[in-house]
């Protein structure tokens, strides 16, 4: 056994940890460092850069971001933001290429890495994008309910042949115009999926030389359009195989990053599967990025449960080879009656040995989440809550936050093979990292770990160590 905790030497409380960031990429099915270590990647959304439809004009759609946010994502242990970007953003007019809509990208990506942060660039969208709302005044069809406008694709690119932005109670993606705007984009009428690929190719090309970018996630949610499960997730693939050709050309003179595939939203919705064919995801360091909502906000909240979830989409990573994470989960409800169910998921993610990012860090009161049912008197925002319409910050949810805040290893030499509750083992030689929350100091029992070292930082410490061989960490 090695040294306990209370024989470790603490390092100075008053330094920063230095949590290390080395470039990601793929190896045995586990998303590991060019270093050699496996890491787990355990974060948060943040949509305060998306570009939403403004549906109350008393109400603003984001709340700031600032280098405080990213200071308050380290106390909770994150090494990973899921950063929601927009198309409608980066190119507002067809071929442009905001370059101040990049600085913002570029300042918060910054702003994480200081804090030992790696972020996943997501082009975000919902229910097509911000024009795709109805117009105030104008009347449904019957059995219909008024939508609201969204995020996504720009106003140039939203091709709707009139069809009703209507939708069928309440939910976004039932729109017909929904589904009419994504077919188009899958058919490249007008050339506008052409245009979104171009528009990451140079994304990628202003971060190709940036290793706290972890990767590329290449389209939230993707509605199936107009066509049956089989052929929407084929015409979904065929995206997926350009995007990924044209971000690894954008890429040359750099190294690679991962590239982030999501099936079509109906996957996590209705457990129909709606993965791509294998065939047009054939890339050395794809990510299989299921939202694994169950027991949360899918229709049906009973099955699968949550365990279940788990293996399903194990299973769906496993057609391709590719290591699982999941892009977003999450709560909405009272966080002390919802923590049991996050405390199951988080158990979930230690025996999978898997990463994933909370839905969200921060939402404003007109955020469409917010507006969509014209419900905006209760505390929006699941992890900094807010109150609504007041725009009040409640401050963190501690329910969410404690379960959020778990101990866990962020990075490992060689393979993880296990996590539990009390800690966690692998095989392999190097220099690890694990995150233990709280301000008393953890007692801690090793096996073939030398220097073995508890620094204190906010929220919790920082441990490092020399791992030789077969290795474990436990608390007691």
């Amino acid at each position: 056994m090695g040294l306990a905790a209370n024989q470790a030497p603490l390092a100075n409380a008053d330094e920063p940890a230095a949590w290390t960031l080395p470039a990601l990429t793929v190896s045995d099915g586990a998303i590991t460092d060019v270093t050699g270590r496996t890491v787990v990647l355990r974060g948060v959304n943040v949509n305060q850069l998306n570009d939403y439809a403004q549906n109350d004009p008393a109400l603003p759609v984001v709340a700031p971001l600032d280098r405080t946010d990213f200071a308050e994502m380290a106390a909770l242990g994150f090494n990973v933001v899921r950063l929601n970007i927009a198309w409608s953003a980066l190119e507002p007019t067809p071929g442009a290429f905001d370059r101040d809509y990049v600085a913002r990208i570029r300042d918060a990506v910054d702003d994480a890495k200081a804090y030992g942060i790696y972020t996943v660039l997501d082009m975000h969208q919902d229910a097509w994008g911000k024009s795709v709302g109805t117009p105030k005044g104008e009347r449904c069809p019957a059995l219909m309910t008024p939508g609201v406008g969204w995020d996504g694709a720009p106003g140039w690119a939203t091709i709707t042949d009139g069809w009703t932005t209507c939708n069928f109670g309440g939910v976004r993606e039932t729109a017909p115009a929904v589904a009419r705007a994504f077919q188009h984009f899958y058919d490249d009428t007008q050339g506008i999926q052409t245009h979104l690929i171009d528009t990451w190719a140079r994304l990628v090309a202003e971060f190709r030389d940036e290793p706290a970018i972890a990767g590329y996630d290449l389209l939230n949610e993707p509605n199936p359009g107009l066509r049956d499960p089989f052929s929407a997730a084929d015409q979904l693939g065929r995206f997926y195989r350009r995007a990924i050709a044209a971000i690894r050309q954008a890429e040359r003179g750099g190294p690679a990053r991962l590239v982030i595939f999501e099936p079509s939203a109906i996957w996590s919705a209705f457990g129909i599967d709606a993965t791509p064919p294998a065939k047009y995801i054939n890339d050395p360091l794809a990510v299989f990025s299921p939202h694994l909502y169950s027991e949360s906000i899918n229709v049906s909240n009973t099955f699968p449960s949550i365990e279940l979830g788990f293996q399903l989409a194990l299973t769906a990573a496993a057609k391709y080879g590719a290591p699982l994470w999941t892009g977003e989960w999450g709560w909405f409800g009272d966080p002390a009656t919802d923590a049991a169910k996050v405390d199951r998921f988080v158990d979930q993610m230690n025996a999978t040995r898997v990463g994933g990012a909370w839905w969200a860090w921060t939402q404003a009161c007109g955020d469409p989440h917010a507006v969509r049912d014209g419900n905006t008197g209760k505390p929006q925002g699941n992890l900094n809550r807010i109150d609504c319409p007041s725009g009040t910050e409640l401050g963190q949810a501690a329910g969410f936050a404690r379960p959020l805040a778990r101990a866990y290893p962020r990075a490992v030499p060689g393979t993880l093979t296990s996590i539990t509750a009390n800690g966690f083992t692998g095989n392999g030689s190097g220099h690890l990292e694990a995150w233990y929350p709280g301000a008393v100091r953890p007692n801690l029992r090793s096996a073939n770990v030398s220097d073995l070292t508890l620094t204190q930082v906010d929220g919790g410490w920082r441990l490092t160590g020399t791992t030789t061989g077969s290795y474990s960490i436990e608390q007691s």
